[in-house]
């Protein structure tokens, strides 16, 4: 969901005041506060006399400019006060708003055309709000054509169906719904926007249909929205919609928007919320230099000495210390850099086990994290699956052309007869397969008699048992008994899942029990290599 940030508006009394009293850090501090909400975007509309709004827009665009580089949404239907805006920006601001009325068509495409801004596109003409989404597409379809005829793309434009209040049209959500539908459908590339508070306005416990409104919207087609990023409620809701609705790849968004602090309850400290705790300490080293309270060279000397650091890394990243890239991408989770570097490094003779050494020392921090309950489990399956496909690239590149080295040691997994839960038993067979075991995974609802054969067939040096409800106790302890009587060799039993604990360990005769996959690894380390195999 791209977020644009609703609170610098000129219509609002308290920001119209600042605007009038030029008070910057009224202005700054709202801008800010958006910033660390989540807003990718900063709408910027001064809501003043037309003479005076060109001067104020520039006031207001210098004055956040000057503590974010966050984008700027220039918000105004006067197309000299949306020059002055995208003159003043240092960065290419989106544009608020082209409709089908006859003014604004000829007032600011012309300005989006010869700059190439994005734009926000209203569903109205003329006549003003059609009652039915067919008309409102009627409109949209004329202005996208407008749009692409001089010179812009689909994914520049941000598309407003044109939210009105459940209050007065209790058909106002089903038609805004429809909308955007009927827009994505015949406009996979463009952006679908709104002012998403407008379906609450006159209603008691706004908020709540708010939240409502922006889950189905989402569920329609719905990829950014106006609003105001401090609504916590409302994140969280944005959020975990787009998670649930398949549209956040991995949970990567949700579970960043959660360390960031953005949404849910959070250890760490965001980054936006670094940068201006860097910002204030900045000033006020300024400050107390120039009251000569502290010695202005010893800030020199300290600058120096990050100038000279900074240049350091930069030589080191001109050597091309790919290996640490590597690394840092694949505990940042980016896939596609990760795949980017690897290849790289191979196509420039990096030795591939390093290659293998530096994803493996990735996927040590990366339980790290996990275990700490920085990462979650979508972090760690993805963090798998490139490090295996960092392996499949690799493979080839190796002396003999088909194996990584020897395996620690065979380990077989599967969940016991009557359970056919595997998210758990999936995770554990992932996280001890990157870490260099060799594993027959048996599935689910696996009787007795396959964990025999398999054993007597794959000759483990650890068997892994995995059930989440109480009825799998029985079938461990049968299976472990099982394969013991069977005398194939020595093996080791582990258990996980559900509620299992040391009374449970003791009642099935396994060697330990596991929290979680991270567990596993470290019992299987304890046990194989520990024995010196």
């Amino acid at each position: 969901m791209i977020i644009i940030g609703e609170k610098i508006n000129g219509t609002r009394k308290a920001v119209a005041a600042a605007i009038k009293k030029r008070d910057s850090s009224f202005i700054q501090d709202l801008a800010l506060s958006q910033v660390r909400g989540g807003a990718h975007f900063l709408d910027v509309n001064a809501g003043t006399h037309p003479d005076s709004e060109p001067d104020d827009i520039t006031w207001l665009v210098n004055t956040v400019q000057e503590v974010t580089d966050t984008n700027l949404c220039i918000d105004s239907a006067n197309p000299k006060a949306l020059l002055a805006g995208i003159t003043a920006a240092k960065k290419l601001p989106m544009i608020n708003s082209l409709s089908g009325e006859k003014a604004r068509i000829q007032g600011v495409l012309p300005l989006a055309s010869q700059y190439g801004t994005d734009l926000v596109v209203l569903a109205l003409d003329d006549n003003g709000i059609p009652k039915t989404a067919e008309d409102r597409l009627e409109i949209v379809r004329r202005l996208v054509g407008l749009c692409v005829e001089n010179g812009l793309t689909e994914a520049q434009l941000y598309v407003d169906p044109l939210v009105t209040t459940i209050a007065t049209d209790n058909q106002s959500g089903i038609v805004a719904f429809e909308t955007i539908r009927r827009i994505k459908q015949e406009f996979p590339n463009i952006h679908l926007t709104c002012g998403l508070s407008n379906i609450s306005f006159g209603q008691p416990s706004r908020g709540i249909i708010n939240q409502a409104f922006a889950a189905l919207a989402i569920g329609a087609g719905l990829d950014s929205a106006i609003v105001d990023p401090n609504d916590r409620e409302l994140r969280n809701i944005i959020y975990s919609a787009e998670m649930v609705l398949g549209q956040d790849p991995d949970c990567m968004n949700f579970n960043q928007a959660f360390r960031e602090g953005h949404i849910g309850s959070s250890k760490g400290v965001s980054g936006s919320y670094k940068e201006t705790i860097s910002r204030a300490l900045q000033g006020l080293i300024t400050t107390l230099q120039q009251a000569g309270v502290i010695d202005s060279t010893i800030i020199s000397a300290s600058d120096q000495e990050k100038q000279a650091s900074k240049a350091e890394t930069v030589a080191e990243e001109s050597e091309g210390n790919v290996l640490e890239d590597i690394v840092e991408s694949l505990v940042g989770m980016k896939k596609d850099r990760v795949k980017t570097l690897t290849e790289q490094a191979l196509s420039s003779g990096t030795d591939p086990m390093l290659i293998l050494d530096a994803s493996r020392r990735a996927m040590t921090e990366v339980g790290r994290l996990f275990e700490t309950e920085e990462y979650f489990v979508p972090e760690l399956i993805l963090a798998g699956r490139m490090l295996k496909e960092i392996s499949d690239a690799v493979k080839p590149y190796l002396s003999d052309g088909t194996s990584e080295g020897p395996k620690k040691g065979r380990v077989i997994i599967g969940t016991v007869a009557g359970d056919i839960h595997d998210i758990g038993k999936d995770i554990v067979v992932t996280m001890l397969d990157i870490n260099g075991y060799e594993v027959l995974d048996l599935g689910v609802d696996v009787p007795n008699e396959r964990f025999v054969e398999a054993a007597r067939d794959f000759k483990p040096d650890v068997i892994g048992l995995s059930g989440f409800l109480t009825l799998a106790y029985d079938p461990m302890k049968d299976t472990i008994a099982a394969i013991r009587e069977e005398n194939i060799r020595e093996i080791k039993f582990m258990i996980g899942g559900g509620q299992i604990d040391d009374h449970i360990r003791e009642y099935t005769q396994a060697d330990a029990y596991g929290n979680d996959a991270m567990d596993a690894v470290r019992l299987c380390e304890q046990w194989i290599n520990g024995a010196g195999k």
